[in-house]
């Protein structure tokens, strides 16, 4: 099997175990952000940063959060940032977001068919691409304790990060053959968030794991993994809940501090942070997950079991584009990971609810929802329809869609002009990457 994270070295190693942990240490190597990849995030964090101190000087304080601040990033990860005002602009935080949206695209960071307002989210959001297909999520006066603990974790678990990688990009690229629209480590469509699974994982590493797996032996990331997806493939999450604080537990619901509901696919894990919140409220089908956890568990035994010489064991859960070890993997949303398909035997479920009911509509190749009214607004000719599909790859996911064209060439001068600028004011940072954008 095709394993460009890992050298021929790696692969050579006798031990099975000991040649899965290896693998596990190349892949998060391998999938972490390149320079490129830090680079165009950095630029449109200053960028957006910049505009946002320009528009209300010495009132507001902007904190990013999420992966690119725990160091959990993928290649396509959002980067998420709060912005939080001392005085109110305006009265809502929609009209600001609309403000912030406007503005954006007079600065040329993004193009309007690349932003989303999502104003009827339970925290509104505004979601934009830009043209280096790194996205972004702004919210405002938004309180999230999540990333802060993140980073603590990692910093007390180190094995919580190679184990987070491997298992965000194993498990979410499963699909089940009755459920084809479901998404395992999406919370829009009932399943994990990427913070319930670092959950999962500290509440692991906290109680569960075995006396006999000494972090000591080259065989500790292999077994970890394997513990996990055993453990949790029968975790019986209607009867417990997970506690995380003090060392971690696990309640009985009858005794848990927060209302809880019993009902089958129910997964429940008590905020640290916030105790009389359910971090896994979005979490409906987890006896999903579970059968994922047990599948998966039974696929990577079997390779461990029958793996010839010189043969990945990692590539029966992940499933990436061939190239060779020596070669770079593709860059941002241009990186792509095969689905893993499971037959159930089931007969198909109807898509009729989830995210139907919020209006929304999947974004293409970035599973991110446009809003209803922004649908509408652009007519009904932009709108998708399956199976309808352009003869020319597009350069970016935005381009089928919406029948965009590549920039104009007021765009490139645009971009050379803003070059010469920067490296003028020797800004080297912002020089390097209009130089890169008037190329490309």
């Amino acid at each position: 099997m095709d394993a460009p994270w890992s050298s021929k070295e790696t692969l050579e190693t006798k031990d099975r175990l000991e040649r899965l942990s290896k693998e596990i240490v190349d892949f998060v190597h391998y999938i972490e952000p390149t320079k490129e990849e830090q680079l165009n995030r950095d630029t449109l964090m200053y960028q957006v940063s910049t505009l946002i101190e320009t528009l209300w000087p010495n009132n507001t304080v902007i904190t990013a959060f999420g992966s690119s601040v725990t160091g959990l990033a993928f290649p396509a990860s959002d980067i998420d940032i709060n912005i939080d005002f001392e005085e109110m602009p305006k009265k809502n935080r929609i009209d600001v977001l609309k403000i912030i949206r406007k503005q954006t695209i007079n600065q040329h960071i993004f193009q309007f068919p690349t932003t989303c307002l999502a104003a009827n989210a339970k925290v509104p959001v505004l979601m934009a691409v830009d043209d280096n297909d790194v996205s972004m999520d702004i919210t405002i006066q938004n309180v999230c304790f999540s990333s802060d603990r993140t980073a603590a974790w990692i910093k007390e678990y180190p094995p919580l990060k190679p184990l987070f990688m491997v298992l965000k990009q194993a498990i979410g690229n499963f699909r089940l053959s009755h459920m084809p629209t479901f998404e395992p480590l999406s919370a829009k469509f009932a399943g994990l968030a990427s913070y319930s699974l670092i959950c999962l994982i500290v509440s692991y590493l906290q109680q569960s794991v075995p006396k006999d797996v000494n972090p000591t032996r080259p065989n500790y990331l292999a077994s970890l993994l394997l513990g996990f997806l055993s453990f949790y493939s029968t975790f019986e999450s209607d009867k417990k809940a997970i506690g995380l604080t003090n060392g971690g537990c696990f309640y009985d619901k009858k005794d848990c501090p927060i209302p809880l509901e019993t009902k089958k696919g129910k997964l429940t894990i008590v905020d640290p942070d916030v105790p009389d919140v359910n971090v896994a409220r979005s979490t409906l089908k987890f006896d999903r997950i579970q059968y994922i956890f047990k599948q998966a568990y039974d696929m990577l035994l079997k390779q461990i079991n029958t793996s010839g010489k010189s043969e990945s064991i990692l590539s029966s859960l992940i499933k990436v584009e061939h190239h060779a070890h020596t070669q770079p993997r593709k860059q941002g949303i241009r990186f792509k990971a095969g689905y893993t398909w499971i037959e159930t035997g089931e007969a198909q479920v109807k898509s009729g609810g989830g995210n139907k009911r919020f209006g929304y509509a999947k974004r293409f190749g970035g599973g991110k929802p446009y809003v209803q009214e922004d649908r509408q607004r652009r007519g009904d000719e932009h709108r998708y329809e399956e199976g309808n599909r352009y003869r020319e790859e597009p350069k970016s996911r935005y381009q089928r869609a919406y029948k965009a064209e590549p920039y104009s060439k007021r765009f490139e001068d645009y971009n050379d002009r803003e070059y010469q600028r920067h490296k003028r004011n020797n800004n080297t940072h912002l020089a390097e990457h209009y130089k890169y954008k008037s190329r490309r």
